[in-house]
């Protein structure tokens, strides 16, 4: 029995160390993709979306269709609506 329970626990540890270490791979990713989008003039195809849904829009609408079309976090929609206000 005390076998069964070691087992599970090393299991368990080496799952959580999985997760945190695919938590770290999303966020390089994350990071990565905002620099090409910057680099290659989307972010401000993004904003100027934003500013024009903004102005017929309220806020929570926009963010929503933001991520809808752009397949934002919703985070990072929050941030690109801000970031045009």
């Amino acid at each position: 029995m005390m076998t069964v329970e070691v087992s599970l626990i090393i299991i368990i540890i080496l799952l959580f160390g999985w997760l945190i270490s695919l938590w770290r791979r999303n966020r390089t990713l994350q990071t990565e993709n905002m620099r090409l989008m910057i680099k290659t003039g989307e972010y401000e195809v993004m904003r100027n979306d934003a500013r024009e849904l903004l102005k017929t829009t309220e806020e929570v609408k926009t963010i929503k269709l933001m991520r809808e079309k752009y397949n934002l976090s919703l985070v990072d929609a929050k941030n690109l609506i801000d970031s045009v206000k």
